[in-house]
């Protein structure tokens, strides 16, 4: 339980020139201690340490009722708060402490909270997450550059240390960048939007800097009191547009199955890689890299999607006769828990192998790009064709879209429709405008 006590800080280093020092609130809490000033100075015979009394100064009869005010009002909140109170760390404790009982004005800054926020992420193995938010910092920090007049053409590679133990620190190159949230107004979030829509090519990575910014000022408002109603992107738009899917046609599938490489070229294992997404439902990449052998019984695949895992998307796939191929040839003379293609080394954490995921995914696009080139396939082949295929394709069969998006592991329908409907219905168009237009040709 946390503990209070009122103390004069005789350490030399809080020395004041005429000899007094400050008394202090001393805080307790998890084997630490924390001190809040009360802004009085004594000397150590002016204050009684039983009575909290204070003596021979001026006001001291003030003083004395104004400490035990605040010691009687913080050890009575403590107490009643201590289920919740035994969670907190004494930095968090103290912060309340001094934002409730000494009238402390909240500086807390937006890269600091950020901080806080991505140590949580990661610790929820959320780290996806705490990289596209720190994406946006970058920029903000690019942004209070351009205001300087200095280059903000420049690469950051990360605006905080990184220690996965005790969190995130802010790299003190970039501490002049930071600023109180509350000095993060709407008309700042204006012009940082001018700026994202100046430097960046696309509409959608503006919003999605936008929104990532957004996240952690409505993050810290519902921690801080104070900050609520501070809305400073409330009216700018942040939507974005979904990617136009990209899709291969049947023959251009087909013609990826037909090309062969040498076993120990790397398109060989591309290409089996991306039959293998194709052929089970539009599989993720990052489900591919994480497959192990006890994950294929010699008939079925199953798999829960990583994405989505939180919900149970889990999937029994009946492998057809490509995947046999494929699966057999990589899974053998492997034990049960090897991963099935050489992607990943055994044993990895997660967080080295969402990092290494990165690396691999342009690995694959990269060799994607040259299969294609070389099969004379003119679209940006990518790790997603094959489920934008697989959907795609689908859909202009007339399969029933709920089952599609059951097979892609959407959340809802709508998901389905908002990503893949609109290039259907393009095709569906063009081919009733083709019909239209030709036969009044003749």
């Amino acid at each position: 339980m946390a503990r209070i006590k009122i103390y004069v800080d005789t350490r030399s280093s809080s020395q004041r020139v005429d000899g007094t020092f400050p008394l202090v609130l001393r805080i307790g809490h998890r084997s630490k201690t924390r001190d809040i000033s009360f802004h009085i100075y004594v000397l150590p015979d002016n204050f009684n340490q039983d009575t909290f009394k204070i003596t021979g100064i001026t006001n001291s009869v003030r003083y004395t009722k104004r400490i035990h005010k605040i010691y009687a009002d913080v050890d009575l909140w403590v107490d009643e708060n201590k289920g919740i109170i035994k969670l907190w760390t004494i930095s968090k404790l103290k912060d309340e402490i001094e934002r409730r009982f000494f009238k402390k004005q909240l500086e807390l800054s937006l890269f600091e909270h950020a901080a806080r926020m991505f140590f949580r992420f990661d610790q929820n193995k959320r780290f996806s997450t705490s990289v596209l938010y720190e994406d946006g910092l970058k920029y903000f920090v690019k942004f209070q550059k351009s205001l300087r007049g200095e280059k903000d053409r420049i690469r950051i590679r990360s605006i905080f240390e990184e220690n996965r133990r005790s969190g995130y620190k802010l790299l003190e190159e970039y501490r002049k960048y930071d600023i109180p949230i509350k000095a993060l107004t709407h008309e700042v979030a204006k012009d940082w939007q001018a700026y994202l829509a100046g430097r960046l090519r696309s509409g959608n990575s503006v919003g999605i800097h936008l929104r990532s910014l957004q996240s952690i000022v409505n993050d810290a408002a519902r921690s801080f009191p104070e900050l609520k109603g501070h809305h400073p992107f409330q009216g700018i738009r942040k939507k974005s547009t979904p990617n136009k899917p990209v899709v291969l046609t049947l023959e251009e599938v087909q013609r990826i199955r037909d090309v062969r490489y040498p076993k120990k070229n790397p398109k060989a294992l591309v290409r089996n890689i991306f039959l293998f997404m194709f052929n089970n439902m539009g599989m993720n990449f990052t489900d591919v890299l994480l497959a192990k052998v006890n994950q294929f019984d010699g008939e079925r695949f199953y798999y829960t999607r990583k994405k989505t895992e939180r919900e149970g998307d889990n999937f029994s796939i009946k492998q057809n006769e490509e995947n046999l191929e494929i699966l057999n040839y990589y899974t053998r003379k492997k034990s049960k828990d090897d991963y099935i293609f050489p992607l990943l080394k055994k044993g990895q954490d997660e967080y080295k192998i969402y990092h290494w995921r990165k690396f691999k995914t342009k690995w694959l696009n990269d060799h994607l790009k040259e299969i294609a080139q070389e099969l004379e396939i003119d679209k940006r082949l990518t790790s997603y064709a094959a489920r934008d295929t697989w959907t795609n394709l689908g859909l202009q069969m007339g399969i029933d879209i709920r089952k599609i998006s059951s097979g892609l592991g959407h959340s809802s329908v709508q998901v389905t429709e908002r990503h893949y409907m609109q290039s259907v219905q393009d095709a569906i168009l063009d081919q009733i405008n083709a019909q239209i237009t030709s036969s009044q040709c003749q």
